[in-house]
């Protein structure tokens, strides 16, 4: 059985309410490099089509009756996007990162709670690692709240940085979660970098997952 991550991240159009009731779905988000990763939108109205940005240029080079469709990821960031129209109106925008690296990896799972975003970064190994962290930024003007820390040392200054002082195994993961209070009506863009020591070296690389709520 395929486990898949969700998160929530739509970009809404005028005030419709179609884009609250879908989440965009993965397969993975940290796959190994060249590997192939499947993506769903759920929720979406009957008789809509799907238009996919799957290499990262910025234009839609497929459109699709399904709410899926598959890619296949080179080592490093990508970053892909579908826009949901029914009719021919943009109902939703989900824009999400894919990381592909064979040491580690880390995904953003977001959650919109109405006034605030609850935000879960969750860091997995695919080999042993030492002293995972990340750096997350923050919105100017921002409040966070850290929720579950997992065991780790965390400090908010310009940015939230977070290290966990422990020896990861492959399959091993550790999570941190804080609500993110923003500014009304502020831009919101997340972004940030996970980090480890893999062999004696530090190794930094994207979080995947949610970009933009």
């Amino acid at each position: 059985m395929r486990v898949k991550t969700l998160f929530l991240l739509g970009v809404f159009f005028g005030a419709s309410v179609l884009g609250a009731n879908m989440t965009l779905e993965s397969s993975t988000f940290t796959p190994e490099p060249g590997g192939s990763v499947t993506l769903f939108v759920r929720g979406a109205p009957s008789g809509a089509t799907f238009r996919w940005d799957l290499d990262g240029d910025g234009a839609y080079e497929l459109t699709t009756a399904e709410p899926q469709a598959t890619t296949t990821v080179p080592q490093g960031l990508r970053l892909v996007r579908v826009e949901v129209v029914v009719g021919k109106e943009g109902v939703a925008q989900f824009l999400a990162a894919l990381v592909a690296d064979a040491r580690l990896g880390a995904t953003r799972f977001v959650s919109h709670e109405d006034k605030s975003y609850l935000v879960t970064i969750t860091v997995s190994c695919k080999t042993p690692i030492i002293a995972p962290g990340f750096v997350e930024d923050i919105p100017p003007g921002s409040t966070v709240e850290v929720v579950g820390e997992g065991g780790a040392f965390w400090r908010r200054a310009e940015k939230l940085e977070v290290v966990w002082p422990l020896i990861l195994d492959p399959g091993q993961t550790v999570s941190f979660t804080y609500r993110l209070y923003p500014l009304a009506g502020a831009e919101i863009r997340f972004g940030g970098l996970v980090s480890a020591y893999v062999e004696g070296k530090r190794v930094e690389i994207p979080i995947a997952g949610a970009i933009r709520p």
